[in-house]
């Protein structure tokens, strides 16, 4: 009993430490979750939690920057003409999207139960993004956050709503970015002043 209380009290005593320790977020040290990032726990660092950015060549980070940039103004151009044959070049198979309070698991379900059903129904159709920031985390991965705005008219349904994205790309050799994960938040823009709130 009393081995086994010595122990309990070693532990104890570790924890404070152990919550201390710095985790952080290092390039070039791949592990499977995320390319070219690994979890690196520094117990002799302030507590606190970083991120490190930083493309493999960061020379090449604002020309690959610049071309994500110009791909996902292309992204905008489809989805006006609502052309899933081109959209779908722009997603990973296994693509997860969270919208709202909904998951979709893959291009395909997102395609035919999500996406594709509402683009039909969309008239007068305007959509495009802002305010885009692009971080290179590596020659294989990159995220991107901006707003966006989305204006149609949907049966006697008109909608005006914006909100923010989170896009998490991936890169193939063959088929170059991926959108890998998108999450989106969104809710009803409010009316000029002196209009009436929604």
């Amino acid at each position: 009993m009393r081995e086994r209380m010595t122990a309990l009290a070693v532990v104890l005593l570790a924890f404070p430490a152990l919550a201390a320790a710095q985790v952080s977020v290092r390039p070039r040290e791949a592990t499977p979750w995320m390319p070219g990032t690994k979890l690196v726990a520094n117990p002799a660092a302030a507590p606190a939690l970083t991120i490190q950015t930083g493309a493999a060549d960061s020379s090449a980070a604002p020309g690959e920057a610049a071309k994500i940039e110009a791909w996902l103004k292309t992204y905008d151009e489809a989805f006006n003409a609502k052309d899933l044959d081109k959209l779908g070049a722009f997603y990973h198979p296994e693509v997860t999207i969270y919208e709202g309070g909904g998951i979709d698991k893959g291009w395909a379900s997102y395609r035919d139960g999500h996406l594709g059903p509402e683009l039909k129904a969309f008239e007068n159709l305007q959509f495009s993004h802002g305010e885009r920031q692009i971080q290179i985390l590596s020659d294989r991965s990159a995220y991107v956050v901006s707003s966006y705005t989305l204006k149609a008219k949907m049966g006697e349904r008109s909608i005006d709503s914006g909100g923010l994205e989170t896009l998490v790309l991936v890169k193939d050799d063959a088929a170059g970015w991926k959108i890998r994960h998108s999450h989106t938040s969104s809710r009803p823009r409010r009316p000029a002043a002196g209009g009436n709130e929604p």
